[in-house]
């Protein structure tokens, strides 16, 4: 089958918005970012077109005109006063509470957008985690070595190299994709330091780590598409039936809320 991105005349591609991190140059000047290989990766499996959403709650509305909702991984953390931690923000962990107000301003919008499919990655899945009413909490003890993969150099120093099985828990959004996944293990990629926990009861837990550590999520399935993935399922997508399959599904997602958008 031809790919559809490369036809001298492709299909319309939805379009989705994809949350950007704020970045700080040293000049005092700052940038939205979102990486490359996210970008590629969706248009090449979930056949989307990314459109960058710059980390400010103003861009909320945005949203009534998309037909997806990207919140991608990052190298920052959730400061603690958006997780109802008094605590001070710890020393040496880049945070971005720009990208925290906006998150969070855009997960309560989509709310009201149940036809609107969302996808988060790593710091996304957090994100979607929080805005739930689930916690956050550090790795800790054997938990940290297994969850931030520090690669082998002499085995070319891939950090994104597979690090850990996860098991698809039946039943959920994950377990009904096409390729019979639920109830097997597949091997993941993993560069995080914190974990949600404590769910609430509209959240269901699709995928495991053997040590327990909650990798994939959804939000009021099967009613909404909300799903999101503690691993990177944009590295390496091509090797991974299981990241190959979620880009596309949540792809099949956007291309109805497009045609329902197209017929009001």
């Amino acid at each position: 089958m031809p790919d559809p991105v490369n036809l001298p005349n492709p299909p319309e591609l939805p379009v989705v918005g994809v949350l950007a991190c704020r970045k700080r140059r040293a000049n005092g000047t700052s940038y939205s970012r979102v990486n490359d290989v996210l970008a590629d990766s969706l248009l090449r499996y979930a056949r989307v077109l990314p459109l960058v959403i710059p980390p400010d709650e103003a861009a909320v509305g945005a949203l009534d005109d998309l037909d997806g909702l990207v919140l991608p991984g990052s190298g920052s953390f959730v400061h603690p006063r958006f997780l109802g931690d008094a605590g001070a923000a710890r020393e040496g962990r880049e945070y971005d509470p720009d990208r925290d107000a906006a998150a969070l301003a855009l997960l309560r919008h989509a709310r009201t957008l149940p036809d609107l499919p969302v996808l988060g990655s790593c710091r996304g899945m957090q994100e979607i985690g929080v805005s739930a009413g689930a916690a956050l909490r550090d790795t800790e003890g054997a938990e940290a070595a297994v969850h931030r993969f520090v690669p082998d150099p002499a085995a070319g120093g891939d950090r994104w190299a597979d690090a850990h099985p996860v098991d698809i828990r039946p039943g959920g959004l994950l377990a009904g994709l096409p390729g019979a996944f639920a109830g097997t293990s597949v091997p993941v990629n993993s560069q995080h330091s914190q974990v949600v926990h404590a769910l609430p009861a509209d959240v269901h837990v699709e995928a495991l780590a053997p040590d327990g550590v909650i990798e994939a999520l959804s939000v009021d399935h099967p009613a909404r598409y909300v799903l999101g993935i503690q691993w990177h399922f944009e590295q390496h997508t091509g090797d991974s039936a299981l990241n190959r399959t979620i880009l596309e599904s949540f792809g099949r997602q956007c291309r109805l809320r497009r045609e329902k958008r197209k017929t009001c």
